[in-house]
């Protein structure tokens, strides 16, 4: 079939699309993004629990169905619904799925279509020995391919596609994987979701330098306190970093504006830990503790925390008491 032939049976095969003009994707907010890239099976497998997504598949696979239920939900990617978006809409449609955008404007076509409905894992060179030929002649149409003649030819037709766009579709690129967005995404045609406010506010991992601050108040708060606070803070001054993750619990409960309330809290969750304190004076000591690791959840690092979970607290906080927990943090939303 030459290419005349191939455009005709396309045509024969999907009625025209009219191409639309204006803003095909809606607002993206790089934040859900960053945690859609990030997270790792089991994470991705509750998201989609929640959401009533679909579960099976690989993590790549499942990544992409969140992606775009959670992003991309008002958009038709279906074959038809991939013709109709420009050659720089589908660049950033590839640029928000992860995955490598530059190429043709049937190249980026391809990429896309194989991305969300095909699995990188299945979908390969060697897998279309056992493929019948009717899937073969659907995958050529489907990528836009000849899809008349012998079996062997159809699939030198799709092994020539899938050597073309190898590592190019069914996984996000490495990077995204490892750090998350660094930066707004890069988009031509779509807007990013920016923040309220020029300075970035959320909870973050302590650093160092608050730590070792941490450590040192304690330290200096066990004198003259009672014996079972001072083994308390005693315990937490030696590892500043567990004191500091149980911060980070309450911050991303409550809010990063760290508060009497945001103590109290803070008292609970330590008390489900088996690190009760009884006296004033040591609540007053962890308040400054603790204000002294927020005051570094303000600035420019990217290092903010997202969201949490009863899920997430199962392994931050070892399965005890965790009903307890659970009680004092809506207790603490409730106020």
């Amino acid at each position: 079939m030459n290419s005349a032939e191939h455009d005709h049976e396309s045509r024969n095969r999907y009625p025209p699309i009219l191409v639309r003009e204006g803003m095909a994707i809606p607002e993206v907010d790089p934040l859900v993004l960053d945690r859609l890239y990030r997270s790792d099976l089991r994470s991705l497998r509750e998201n989609a629990e929640h959401e009533g997504v679909s579960k099976r598949g690989s993590v790549e696979v499942l990544r992409a169905s969140l992606i775009r239920h959670h992003v991309l939900s008002d958009l038709d990617l279906s074959w038809e619904g991939i013709q109709s978006f420009s050659n720089r809409e589908l660049g950033d449609l590839l640029r928000i799925f992860g995955v490598k955008a530059s190429g043709s404007h049937k190249e980026r076509r391809q990429r896309i279509w194989l991305h969300v409905t095909q699995d990188a894992n299945r979908l390969t060179v060697e897998s279309l020995a056992t493929m019948e030929r009717q899937k073969l002649v659907d995958l050529c149409r489907n990528l836009e391919i000849p899809s008349n003649g012998p079996r062997t030819v159809l699939m030198g037709h799709v092994a020539g596609v899938l050597a073309s766009q190898r590592r190019a579709w069914g996984h996000i690129k490495r990077s995204l994987r490892r750090n998350g967005l660094l930066g707004d995404p890069k988009l031509e045609t779509t807007k990013v979701r920016r923040s309220g406010s020029e300075s970035k506010i959320g909870v973050r991992v302590p650093d160092v330098a608050s730590l070792e601050d941490v450590s040192d108040l304690l330290s200096r708060a066990l004198e003259n306190t009672e014996p079972q606070d001072s083994r308390v803070l005693q315990n937490l001054s030696s590892d500043p970093g567990k004191f500091g993750r149980m911060v980070g619990t309450v911050g991303l409960v409550r809010g990063p504006t760290w508060d009497r309330s945001s103590t109290d809290l803070l008292i609970s969750i330590m008390s489900v830990r088996g690190l009760k304190i009884s006296s004033e004076r040591a609540r007053r000591d962890l308040h400054l503790a603790a204000s002294r690791i927020a005051e570094c959840w303000i600035g420019e690092s990217d290092e903010i925390l997202e969201g949490i979970d009863l899920e997430s607290l199962r392994y931050r906080f070892d399965n005890r008491g965790i009903e307890e927990l659970a009680s004092a943090i809506m207790r603490s939303r409730s106020e």
